[in-house]
């Protein structure tokens, strides 16, 4: 497997555009990274110029310790899974995923075991005879896993390999690569816009935006201590509530204050709301909707208009607005609410996150 770094690499187009820009990286040997972020945000791209498929406009890539800005794409012994299934309509399974090995001239009992070891790993070694016609959507994606498998390459590049697939084989195919990633021990760096993928396939994770890296971190750190409004708001599901809020002392607690709505900070909170001199300004209060409690102190409740529920099973999704803040909010389904009724719920502030107003950098990130 394989250790690669990226030092203050950018990729900018004839007419200008600099699509990733001063990318700085550093991904372990076994490695399962996620890069993940809105469409155009560069994430693809990088994955392309890993490959060699893209030019690096500046800066340099190493792969094991080997500069590679030059070296050619078949060179640098990497395999990528793209989100169409690239097989070959007239070849069986089994031809589709020896293809590779045979233009390499790897020995044809070499070729067997590689072949038969990807098939049981993957689960489709009943399906070595067919056709790609024949295949499911979920089958056809795990053959072209499979093809790249049997290289065994120094990493696998994966381009948003699951985006054809419907919600449940994505579901299934998650399981599967996480599976793959555990036995082949593999450096995997998986491309993806679904943050729920992120969040349960990388051991590690990169935000970006604007082609820039936003935090690089662990799925929890990501989760629980996003270094700024856009982590905060872009990993999640349902994503995080915002409300501008006004930062008051009033006697001896510091409030957040919003509408007729009044939370009392905690001790953390406080303080570093007073020693950074944000008493009196205002700041973004962000709220998971799963932090949200049917029961509390007075001093932790907020009141919402419901416009809309979705009855989840376990759960229930309330959605509606604070003023003309929109909210959603994450409740068990013994809460009986109605659109057009009036919601008390309450915060739980030990879980709050706050923002600031202009950087909107995380002001309790640690």
């Amino acid at each position: 497997m394989a250790s690669l770094s990226f030092v203050n690499v950018c990729k900018t187009y004839k007419n200008g555009l600099t699509v990733v820009k001063d990318f700085n990286l550093d991904i372990k040997d076994r490695e399962f990274l996620i890069l993940v972020g809105p469409s155009g945000c560069g994430k693809s791209m990088t994955l392309r110029m890993i490959a060699g498929l893209e030019d690096i406009t500046s800066g340099e890539l190493w792969i094991d310790g080997q500069l590679m800005n030059m070296t050619s794409p078949q060179s640098r012994d990497l395999s990528m899974v793209f989100q169409s299934y690239a097989l070959y309509p007239h070849l069986t399974v089994y031809q589709n995923m020896a293809f590779g090995l045979k233009v390499h001239k790897v020995p044809k009992d070499e070729i067997e075991k590689r072949v038969g070891r990807a098939a049981e790993i993957l689960h489709i070694s009943h399906l070595l005879d067919r056709k790609p016609s024949a295949l499911s959507g979920g089958q056809k994606q795990r053959v072209a896993i499979g093809s790249v498998i049997v290289r065994q390459p120094k990493a696998y590049l994966m381009d948003e390999p699951l985006s054809n697939l419907d919600a449940k084989l994505r579901s299934q195919m998650r399981v599967e690569l996480a599976k793959i990633h555990r036995e082949l021990g593999a450096t995997i760096i998986y491309v993806t816009h679904d943050q729920v993928e992120a969040m349960t396939l990388g051991t590690r994770i990169v935000v970006m935006n604007s082609g820039v890296i936003q935090q690089a971190a662990s799925p929890n750190d990501i989760y629980e201590n996003p270094v700024n409004k856009f982590v905060a708001g872009f990993i999640g599901s349902p994503s995080m509530n915002f409300f501008p809020v006004w930062v008051a002392r009033r006697g001896e607690k510091i409030c957040l204050e919003f509408g007729k709505n009044k939370l009392i900070a905690n001790e953390i909170c406080s303080k570093r709301l007073v020693e950074d001199g944000y008493v009196g300004r205002r700041v973004y209060l962000g709220i998971r909707p799963e932090d949200f409690h049917e029961e509390g102190p007075e001093e932790q409740k907020i009141l919402f208009d419901v416009e809309m529920k979705e009855v989840l099973g376990a759960e229930i999704l309330f959605h509606g607005r604070i003023n003309r803040e929109e909210i959603c909010v994450r409740l068990s389904p013994n809460v009986k609410a109605e659109p057009g009724e009036r919601l008390p719920v309450y915060v739980d502030m030990d879980r709050i996150k706050l923002f600031d107003m202009d950087t909107e950098q995380n002001i309790i990130y640690v």
